[in-house]
């Protein structure tokens, strides 16, 4: 039995950076941030760009070398890296085949989405091998960075609205799932996309799956863990909201927080293919990835819905993908007190809301934090899918409806509160 640590005096905030102070009072993203992508994984810039690019049906060489560097140069994403997504895997493999003699290597692929991730050393050896597969790619794009936030101390909470904590455990009376859920969630797999879930005693020893994308070999950041344990823990210490799902760790995050669009893409394929019905996306970017947009619809083509946080910087007219793609379930973060809790992201298509203030969870291999962040609330509301779900109540197809119509209203426009905060119906 593993010894549970006291409770941490730190703050977990989820989702997304919160960043430094003159940040949080902009509520802007730094989008000329131009850092090395090892720092840049902390502070994560807006994506420059709109919706993905994709091939021309002609153009010139210069044109097309020119996208390429406008696509490929943020700040944001890792250098010398592309992801490419084909019409088929046999221009996929075409493409392959002609790549080693333009100096490109082959960093892997998602067959599933037909979809490659190469190094180059110079754009135009890119340019090249794409001049001669043109018919065949349909778009080109950066390998954006994806990250979890850094540790806040406690006496960093701002003073105001948006900052009444839920006092660690009370955010389950709050969306209507105090009191007994052994069954909760039985026979529901829930994919917890993030850093890993490390052996925690509020998560029964055969209750996690484990898939590792980055198998570094180094200690997991507690991040998933905490997501883990708010979806499916069983200990009144760190409970979650569906104690009886079974969890399926996908990992694809570093020690460090840090991970890429690519990986993530990935992650969402071997969630969707695991048969897991909820995928739980407690990170993000402001990068527009075609292979995480390909991702997303793979997974509920094979029955999965999947939720995203909205995001902690802030802005009042973004939300960080993938919780931007309209049939994700977004989730924004509320306090005690129902207001947008102070850091949550807002913007057009949010879904719900849920508790993001003063949220206890489980932490690493055995402690115990108190975290803000839309990473819980999104945690949160995967909880409550895989309840819906496990009780008949809704499916993966009809998630997004049955969560907004069962949400409790707020005196909060649309944008903000998206349709109201999570709750599981009287009559679950």
């Amino acid at each position: 039995m593993k010894r549970w640590v006291p409770w941490v005096g730190i703050m977990l905030a989820g989702g997304l950076l919160i960043w430094e102070a003159s940040r949080r009072e902009s509520g802007r993203p730094d989008s000329s941030f131009t850092a090395t992508p090892a720092v840049a994984a902390r502070t994560l810039p807006a994506g420059r760009h709109g919706a993905p690019w994709r091939a021309a049906s002609s153009g010139t060489d210069d044109r097309l070398l020119n996208r390429l560097r406008e696509r490929l140069s943020d700040g944001g994403a890792l250098a010398h890296q592309c992801v490419i997504t084909f019409h088929s895997s046999g221009a996929l493999r075409e493409f392959l085949s002609r790549a080693g003699r333009h100096g490109l290597r082959d960093l892997g692929r998602i067959d599933a989405l037909s979809a490659l991730r190469v190094g180059y050393d110079r754009l135009e050896q890119l340019r090249d091998a794409l001049e001669e597969t043109s018919g065949g790619w349909r778009g080109a794009g950066a390998n954006y960075l994806v990250g979890i936030p850094e540790f806040l101390q406690r006496e960093n909470r701002p003073a105001g609205v948006g900052t009444v904590p839920y006092d660690s455990t009370r955010f389950l009376e709050a969306i209507g799932a105090a009191g007994k859920r052994d069954d909760w969630g039985s026979g529901v797999i829930v994919a917890v996309v993030d850093t890993g879930v490390a052996d925690h005693p509020t998560l029964d020893a055969g209750q996690v799956v484990h898939l590792d994308l980055v198998d570094d070999g180094l200690p997991f950041n507690g991040h998933g863990t905490a997501m883990a344990g708010l979806i499916a823990g069983q200990d009144p210490q760190a409970p979650g909201v569906s104690p009886a799902s079974t969890l399926l760790d996908v990992r694809v995050a570093g020690a460090d927080g840090t991970g890429d669009t690519f990986t993530l893409a990935a992650g969402i394929v071997q969630a969707a293919d695991a048969g897991a019905q909820v995928i739980n996306i407690s990170l993000g970017t402001y990068g527009d990835s075609q292979a995480v947009r390909d991702a997303v619809a793979y997974a509920e083509s094979q029955g999965a819905v999947v939720v995203g946080s909205a995001g902690n910087d802030q802005t009042a007219n973004q939300l960080v993908f993938p919780a931007a793609i309209s049939t994700v379930v977004s989730v924004g973060g509320v306090d005690a007190d129902l207001q947008q809790a102070y850091f949550s992201n807002s913007g057009s298509g949010l879904t719900v809301t849920a508790p993001a203030v003063g949220i206890a969870s489980a932490y690493g291999a055995d402690l115990l934090v108190v975290g803000d962040g839309t990473s819980q609330a999104a945690a949160i509301t995967s909880g409550v899918l895989a309840s819906g779900i496990s009780s008949g109540a809704t499916n993966a197809a009809g998630a997004a409806a049955w969560v907004k119509q069962n949400a409790k209203p707020l005196d909060l426009p649309p944008e903000r509160g998206g349709a109201g905060l999570v709750q599981v119906p009287v009559a679950r």
